[in-house]
């Protein structure tokens, strides 16, 4: 017992530092980028259109993360008003299609599986994007993280003209803003052009500050269930359900904190056994695509009405998948 609350303790501080730095380092260089390329966000993620979401998945399968250590680049594309649907595009692509995640696929279920895998979760993950992006966005994200954009500096964060249907399409610019004055755009708010790392990491560090409890209790469920994976009831109880099998997976998957590097050796340890695939991918696809640690953090960002509608949307995508694989 003492062993293994050591190692949950351990477990804590190392995911709480990971998030911590991750966070700080993740909204400092967005910020830089928006200072430095001013058009960068408005060229390529901010405009709700199709190449949006296409570079969006294309974004979140170049970075290797787990559900929770997507969440600081995701309210940094939030606060840079990149639309909506675009934010969730790459909230659901990171931790499903990513190079670890395809790599070890590839070496334990082969090519045809791999590829397969890939082309319907970026399919469904497309359109799921595009339809949450017709979303009344005052619903969906909570007052205060829309409040606090209204404050943060504008040549940072934030386009001066927001494009239709973005994160914050209803939130316009306070009057008296310097850059609500288009005739002079070009000499408006110069003090920002010049704001310096430090400063930036004074801001990043303000924003973390408010993280900082959804940071410790989400890590801290993560260090406590890590390692706690039902195998052995998947394996002797969840194939004999057949095709039920790959639901009740899924929502067992949902319920645990499943790190990147630890889902596919999960999955050959019960393809092993004798478990069938689409209870082992349904099963992978929601214990990768969200964990009770994320929804606390996401629960920083969103209202309740959104983390009910994530879940159930990673729950469809586990089971889809997971059915198309069991009936295949």
């Amino acid at each position: 017992m003492s062993v293994s609350f050591l190692e949950s303790i351990k477990l804590f501080c190392l995911y709480f530092v990971e998030l911590s730095v991750l966070f700080v380092a993740v909204q400092m260089l967005i910020a830089l980028i928006q200072q430095k390329y001013q058009n960068l966000f408005k060229n390529h993620l901010q405009k709700d259109s199709y190449s949006s979401y296409i570079k969006s998945i294309l974004l979140g399968a170049l970075t290797p993360f787990c559900s929770c250590s997507t969440i600081p680049l995701l309210r940094a594309l939030l606060k840079a008003n990149v639309a909506f649907g675009v934010c969730i595009a790459y909230l659901f692509t990171s931790p499903l299609i990513n190079p670890i995640i395809v790599v070890m696929l590839f070496l334990a279920f082969g090519f045809k599986i791999t590829l397969i895998y890939v082309i319907v979760l970026c399919v469904a993950i497309f359109i799921i994007s595009i339809l949450l992006q017709t979303l009344d966005t005052t619903t969906l994200l909570k007052q205060d993280f829309r409040q606090d954009s209204i404050h943060t500096k504008p040549s940072i964060f934030t386009s001066n003209k927001p494009t239709k249907l973005t994160s914050f399409s209803t939130i316009k610019l306070q009057a008296g803003s310097c850059c609500n004055n288009e005739t002079s755009s070009q000499n408006c708010c110069e003090n920002t052009k010049n704001i310096s790392i430090k400063n930036l990491f004074y801001q990043s560090l303000k924003d973390y500050k408010k993280l900082i409890p959804y940071i410790a209790i989400g890590m801290g469920i993560g260090a406590c269930i890590h390692g706690f994976v039902p195998q052995e009831f998947i394996q002797n109880h969840l194939s004999n359900f057949g095709f039920l099998g790959v639901v009740f997976a899924a929502f067992i998957g949902v319920l645990l904190y499943i790190r990147v590097e630890a889902i596919i050796p999960i999955g050959l340890a019960l393809l092993g056994v004798g478990v069938h695939e689409g209870i082992i991918f349904s099963f992978l696809i929601a214990g990768a695509g969200c964990s009770l640690p994320e929804l606390i953090l996401l629960q920083s960002i969103f209202t309740m009405r959104f983390l009910a509608i994530f879940v159930s949307l990673i729950l469809f995508i586990a089971i889809g998948f997971g059915g198309i694989m069991y009936l295949i």
